[in-house]
Parts: structure tokens; C-alpha cells; sequence
């Protein structure tokens, strides 16, 4: 179950870069209009359709972002870690939330207040800028997740999805995988079964090392040649 835990923007050594334009008494007007929350793994963080009042602020953890379909096929668009905000496209739209986000890990989240959030938007320009700057990277993202799913064939989209937790999730080439092998699958937009066949073939022709949940990149250039040519 989500608990709810004490801490203070002013001090906090975890929050997002996107903050470091607002002055102390801006901090703490966030600071009175937010909460942290820790999540055990598996934990929803908010649901897909459900209202959307509050900007989300990951602290620790890892967060998967997903699309839910009437089919149950889920599509994992995006993953959040410390210290990345996630955007709410509803927040300014409908109040709804467009997808689901699901802690993978046990994770630490400050929830903020909108109205605060609006607020800033409208006073502060260089934090307007850096939100604008970060909502458009993370479009660029989106974007480049639809390309490899629609243009590119199972072990392209594989080795999207590797290099991607490799140098964006993970830092390194060797870490210990917190997804399951149904989020593989989602996030490259393939089966179950075909998920595992690409690792089982990137395992066989020694570009991976595969033991459990610890993988290895043993050859990124080939990773990288593969993801190229989709």
C-alpha cells in the first residue's frame, strides 16, 4: 500500500532540474501544495481515465508508463526515473490522465498540486521555458517509440528497447533488469513470445549475456547496426 512520507522541497536532494529556476519562497508555495508517496513495486500510481490533479515527480524508483487496450495488449510508451517529472497532456486538456503508470520497483513520488504548477507556468518564464523544453523532449521520445514499433521488425525494436535501458535507464552496459519479459514485450510492441525469441536469438549470436534478470551488452556496435537497419 502507498504511504505517504515527510520531506521538504527546500532541502530535497532529489528533485528535478526544472525547479532550480524557482526562488525559495516559489519552493515553498510547491512545497505547501504537495505530498511524497512510496509505492511498492507492482503499486498503480494513477490510472488511465481516472482524474488528473496532481504533476508527478519521481524520486527514487523506476515507473513504467503504459497505454491500456480493450484487448488487454498493454503498450509501455515510456519509463520515468529519479529525477524526471511526468507529464499530464490532460492537465491541460480534460483533467483526465491519458495512460496508466505503474511502479516496477518501490518507488518514492512527490505529487504537486496543478493549480501551483499553473501558477509557475504563468509568473515564472524561465520555468515555463524549462517545462516546455522537457515536454518536448519527452514528445521526441514518444515520437521515436511510435517510429520503432511501426517501421521496424522484432529485432530492431529489440534492440531499440536494449539501448535504450542501457543508456538511459541503466547507465551501463551490464545491469539487472527490473522489467518482467511482458513489459519487454510491451514496450517494443511485440508478443510475449516474440520478445523472448529475439533475446533467445541476441543471446545465441553473442551480442547479449543473459542470466535470469542480468543482462549484458556484449557487442553494442552490432546492437547498434541491428537497431539502424531495423
Amino acid at each position: 500500500m502507498a504511504k505517504i512520507i515527510s520531506t521538504s522541497c527546500i532541502v530535497c536532494q532529489n528533485r528535478s532540474d526544472i525547479f532550480n529556476s524557482l526562488g525559495p519562497e516559489e519552493l515553498e508555495a510547491v512545497n505547501c501544495q504537495r505530498i511524497s508517496v512510496h509505492y511498492n513495486a507492482g503499486e498503480v500510481i494513477f490510472k488511465q481515465g481516472t482524474p488528473c490533479y496532481y504533476f508527478v515527480c519521481i524520486t527514487s524508483g523506476l515507473v513504467k508508463l503504459y497505454l491500456e487496450n480493450e484487448n488487454s495488449h498493454n503498450i509501455i510508451i515510456g519509463l520515468a526515473r529519479p529525477v524526471d517529472y511526468i507529464f499530464m497532456p490532460g492537465a491541460y486538456v480534460n483533467y483526465r490522465h491519458q495512460f496508466t503508470a505503474v511502479a516496477c520497483e518501490d518507488t518514492t513520488a512527490c505529487l504537486i498540486e496543478s493549480d501551483i504548477w499553473h501558477d509557475l507556468i504563468k509568473t515564472n518564464p524561465n520555468f515555463a521555458n524549462d517545462f516546455i523544453r522537457k515536454m518536448s523532449l519527452q514528445s521526441i521520445e514518444l515520437i521515436d517509440k511510435i517510429s520503432s514499433i511501426t517501421q521496424k521488425q522484432v529485432f530492431g525494436r529489440m534492440a531499440d528497447v536494449l539501448i535504450y535501458l542501457s543508456k538511459n535507464i541503466y547507465f551501463q552496459d551490464s545491469f539487472t533488469l527490473t522489467l518482467s519479459r511482458q513489459d519487454l514485450a510491451d514496450f517494443s510492441g511485440m508478443t510475449k513470445e516474440s520478445a523472448i525469441r529475439a533475446m533467445k536469438k541476441f543471446k545465441e549470436d553473442q551480442i547479449i549475456s543473459l542470466k535470469g534478470n542480468n543482462i549484458e551488452i556484449l557487442n553494442p556496435f552490432l546492437l547498434e547496426t541491428i537497431s539502424k537497419n531495423g
